[in-house]
């Protein structure tokens, strides 16, 4: 029943997506999706590399770098709850309906009085993932 009750209330928030006030400002915010996730990692990765472009001096060891941030994975959970990942979040989820605001004009409308809620705001966006082949977990021996 519970199950029912929260894929009701994802489909709710897809259609419809969800209303939040930030610094006194109505929004309207979509669903993020693993589209958005995938321009997320891509996003966190090119500021690595951009700071390793800024800071290197040495060429063979700025490109040694780079290549391994290149091949690395990305721990979204941790860069979620940075700055940089819950603006990026907001603003993928804020372009849904308001398709022209900017990265920086959303960089704007986070500060540290309301990053917390924001962070939570969009963590509820992202719905409930469940394993996508549970059949295929390990069986005990």
């Amino acid at each position: 029943m519970d199950n029912n009750k929260e894929k009701n209330r994802l489909e709710d928030i897809s259609k419809s997506g969800i209303r939040v006030n930030i610094k006194g400002i109505e929004y309207k915010l979509g669903v993020l999706t693993i589209r958005d996730l995938a321009d997320f990692r891509q996003h966190i990765k090119s500021k690595k590399i951009e700071l390793v472009q800024n800071t290197i001096a040495n060429p063979g060891e700025r490109i040694e770098l780079i290549s391994k941030i290149l091949d690395s994975a990305v721990d979204e959970t941790r860069e979620m709850g940075t700055m940089e990942g819950v603006c990026f979040l907001l603003w993928k989820a804020l372009q849904k309906e308001q398709k022209e605001i900017t990265l920086a004009e959303v960089d704007m409308m986070i500060d540290l009085e309301n990053i917390g809620e924001v962070s939570t705001i969009l963590t509820k966006l992202g719905g409930k993932v469940d394993a996508p082949f549970p059949e295929m977990k390990k069986k005990k021996q």
